[in-house]
């Protein structure tokens, strides 16, 4: 709970890795002995602020995380089907949560590297100003390009951001939101996305440069070195 407002984790783990280039799922293989998605959960289970947690996995491993993964948290109240997109997936971890939720917390299954400090930072932002997300900045220079390949701009950097999760959010905002999204059967990279393109401000606060998201066999390797410092 964040003052008076009880905390929902929805984590989102029904992607199938395609870009990691592995039968196993990526939030399925293991850092340090855990699987990511185990190293995620857990810092949502001892976060204070977090009440309970939906898990939004793949339909085909359903089975596999109620029997050895969900059974060893006790802030999973569910774990739920994912959709054909991520839209449609964070949806389905939106209607889960509890009735009595106030904020709505939406994390990647593949970033575990998130701190408690950050999850906490993120409540308070949803409880302050509705929306919320952890950005950082961007270390390259970043053009935009034509379909031929050529330059168009370049863009400046002092005002680019890298977005990061977990994105928070009240739970009615995000939930009107999401409902219209689907129902006019539209698909988003993000959540923040979503709020904003029907009309609502969104806040920043600073992320973590750690809080990879784990995508590609290059990641996984930086996960590894991460993993054995800290």
């Amino acid at each position: 709970m964040f003052k008076d407002k009880n905390v929902a984790a929805v984590i989102v783990a029904a992607g199938r890795g395609t870009r990691m280039g592995s039968e196993i799922p990526k939030q399925f293989m293991s850092i340090a002995g855990k699987t990511i998605l185990e190293s995620t959960l857990y810092k949502f289970e001892r976060s204070n602020e977090v009440d309970e947690i939906i898990l939004v996995v793949n339909k085909d491993d359903m089975e596999y995380v109620k029997d050895e993964i969900a059974v060893n948290y006790e802030k999973i109240s569910k774990v739920a089907s994912g959709g054909l997109t991520r839209t449609e997936s964070v949806f389905e971890g939106i209607k889960a949560v509890s009735g009595d939720c106030g904020i709505v917390l939406i994390h990647d299954g593949v970033r575990p590297f998130v701190s408690y400090n950050l999850i906490a930072g993120c409540a308070e932002g949803a409880y302050n100003h509705e929306a919320c997300i952890p950005v950082v900045d961007v270390a390259d220079t970043i053009k935009e390009v034509s379909e031929d390949g050529a330059v168009k701009n370049t863009l400046n950097r002092a005002f680019l951001k890298a977005v990061q999760t977990p994105q928070a959010f009240d739970y009615d905002l995000i939930m009107d939101c999401y409902t219209m999204a689907v129902t006019e059967d539209k698909s988003f990279t993000d959540d923040a996305s979503i709020v904003e393109y029907y009309g609502h401000k969104v806040m920043t606060i600073e992320g973590l440069p750690m809080n990879i998201k784990i995508t590609t066999p290059l990641d996984l390797r930086v996960a590894e070195i991460f993993a054995s410092i800290y």
